[in-house]
């Protein structure tokens, strides 16, 4: 059988309960020809006769009568769910599944929840942690703060913030072995190593004008930026951190800038990416909002 829309449903209905092609082509504004063929149309798809036509009007046969029962329920229950799903098309409300990396997590996002929450209580928030990009459809995830990663046609990009990278260490860690003043001076100090990014392991500076890069190959490595910050505020040795995460330490006192006038910081982009058809929902949109706001303010405070 072809297969049936709603507003097949919609048209039998009235034809059935006027008895009249005429009343209903009326009512929709068209020629009473166009309600006879679409009246054909459902019964061919049907492959049944549905009424009988008569110059007294229209009698519904046994199998129309059964289609009418069935297309009343179908068109009652489409209008319980919009009226059921209606308010929340603009309701914040339900679970939204946030993927980030475990160095933002702890420092910028889980921090900042709370204020979430307060804003909208009925939404839920579950954090889908670690550095690598995941399948977002396949793993369900809503939102995933990524650095510098390239959309998919079926993706939509927010920007979120730019970060840098800047070398930091403990106020411990310093008054053990003192605070390098050059970059030779590094080379008597403990740096730890990213095996996840090796990119994060080549410091570039600039001094008296003149690039240099330092290939670090500590005997401290992990192979996560959320270890290697944990390394740094345990006093383990110097690493180099995203500045909106590093900063924010400064600001706390657990850790100290180094270098400051000769690290080259570099220029990346934070961003939010979104499943395409996921965007819309009020959870996501307001979820993204408070997203945005976040890291501006971190922003603003480096």
């Amino acid at each position: 059988m072809e297969q049936l829309g709603f507003d097949d449903f919609d048209l039998f209905v009235r034809i059935a309960l006027t008895r009249s092609l005429s009343v209903v082509a009326r009512e929709r504004g068209v020629a009473a020809s166009s309600v006879s063929r679409a009246l054909a149309r459902i019964e061919a798809a049907c492959g049944l006769r549905l009424a009988h036509r008569s110059t007294h009007g229209l009698a519904l046969t046994e199998e129309g009568q059964l289609l009418l029962e069935h297309a009343q329920r179908i068109l009652n229950e489409r209008r319980q769910l919009q009226a059921s799903l209606g308010p929340r098309r603009t309701a914040v409300a339900g679970m939204v599944h946030l993927a980030v990396s475990r160095l933002l997590a702890e420092h910028l996002v889980v921090p900042s929840l709370p204020r979430l929450r307060a804003a909208h209580p009925e939404l839920g928030i579950e954090l889908h942690l670690g550095d690598r990009v995941t399948s977002m459809a396949e793993q369900g995830i809503d939102i995933a703060i990524r650095a510098g990663v390239a959309p998919a046609d079926t993706q939509v990009v927010r920007g979120l913030a730019h970060y840098g990278r800047r070398l930091y260490a403990s106020k411990d860690y310093l008054q053990r072995h003192g605070v390098p003043l050059s970059v030779d001076a590094l080379a008597k100090h403990a740096l730890i190593g990213n095996t996840a990014s090796p990119g994060h392991n080549r410091w570039q500076f600039v001094v008296d004008g003149v690039p240099q890069e330092l290939q670090v190959q500590g005997l401290l490595r992990a192979d996560c930026s959320a270890a290697v910050a944990a390394l740094a505020l345990a006093g383990a040795g110097i690493a180099s951190l995203n500045d909106l995460v590093g900063r924010a330490l400064v600001q706390q006192g657990r850790l100290q800038p180094l270098l400051a006038s000769i690290v080259v910081p570099g220029a990346h982009a934070v961003q939010a990416v979104i499943l395409a058809e996921r965007h819309r929902a009020p959870r996501i949109r307001a979820t993204l909002a408070h997203l945005q706001a976040a890291f501006a303010a971190c922003a603003q405070d480096s």
